[in-house]
């Protein structure tokens, strides 16, 4: 690729301006999914049925004050809010994102691209750790170990789930996966993409998981300290990774840009869009689990699962799909 391409692929799409696109739409989004599910009216005075309200709510938060506390480590406690969007867009470059794009394939085409995926997902939380140690801040601190435990802990079914059309296939190539997945494949694969949406929900601290920010409970978590752009970058690392992982979910279980008649990224945002609907749901109807709750359910319930979906997917590709 030239050049021109990739500097399309960063500053455009799938990069900045895509991301950034994602992140005033899943915003809005949520909002109006949510009211219409609680009865509410949600954003409505300004713009089109409240449209331009998102924009005026990050401008409002990009000009206010950044607040570096005297008790914080200045250095770690703003070069993170610089680092964790970064990290977090890292993915970007291993999804088949349309097949207009590398002929289908990731910006990065590997035959490793499960593996890859998985490690770039598994960074973040450590930096999130890193926001809440550089503040200094006991409720910060607090926030950043409950998202160490929570991601250790959700980690492994994550990564045994991800692991099962890797499995079931016989590669780790994402586009290759993609485009060997069928109807019966996809019934296959059920049970491991159920774990890896749970396990989805626990890695992106979304309710009912929720518990490193748990604002109730521990004054906002990891983000106490952060004001103005620092945080506002945060929740853009944030919206980024639930797009990352959700699209990741659709390359390995739905199919991803694949679709009926025709091939298109319309049908991978689609398929997003449903997983994104499906979130807000869970987080309008769940309260939030205690800590002690999602350890017990992860340790006691999801990583035995994920481990017998491995059994039943070595079990169909040997005699359901005849090796």
């Amino acid at each position: 690729m030239s050049v021109g391409q990739y500097l399309f692929y960063i500053l455009v799409f799938p990069g900045l301006a895509f991301l950034l696109f994602w992140t005033f739409f899943v915003f809005y989004f949520s909002r109006k999914t949510l009211a219409y599910i609680h009865k509410r009216v949600g954003p409505h005075y300004n713009g089109k049925w409240g449209s331009m309200q998102t924009v005026y709510d990050v401008f409002k938060l990009l000009t206010k004050e950044n607040i570096t506390p005297k008790s914080a480590d200045p250095y770690l406690f703003n070069i993170m809010p610089i680092l964790t969007p970064i990290v977090a867009a890292l993915p970007v470059i291993l999804i088949p994102w349309s097949p207009l794009i590398n002929n289908g394939h990731g910006i990065l085409d590997t035959d490793y691209g499960v593996l890859g995926l998985v490690v770039l997902i598994g960074v973040e939380p450590f930096l999130l750790f890193l926001t809440g140690f550089g503040s200094h801040n006991k409720y910060s601190f607090l926030g950043g170990m409950r998202v160490l435990a929570q991601m250790l802990s959700m980690e492994i079914p994550f990564f045994l789930s991800a692991l099962s059309p890797a499995l079931l296939f016989g590669t780790m190539n994402l586009y290759e996966i993609m485009y060997h997945n069928t109807w019966l494949t996809t019934l296959i694969l059920l049970p491991g993409a159920i774990i890896y949406l749970i396990a989805m929900l626990g890695i992106l601290e979304q309710p009912p998981f929720n518990i490193p920010e748990a604002e109730q409970e521990i004054v906002y978590g990891f983000y106490t300290e952060y004001a103005g752009t620092n945080y506002t970058l945060l929740k853009f690392a944030e919206f980024t990774e639930m797009l990352v992982v959700s699209a990741s979910a659709v390359v390995l279980f739905f199919g991803g840009y694949r679709g009926l008649f025709f091939d298109s990224f319309l049908w991978l945002f689609l398929k997003i869009v449903v997983i994104a609907i499906i979130m807000i749901g869970i987080r309008a109807a769940n309260p939030r689990l205690r800590l002690d709750q999602m350890l017990k359910f992860c340790w006691s319930v999801l990583t035995p699962l994920a481990v017998l979906n491995l059994a039943w997917v070595l079990f169909a590709r040997l005699y359901i799909l005849g090796g």
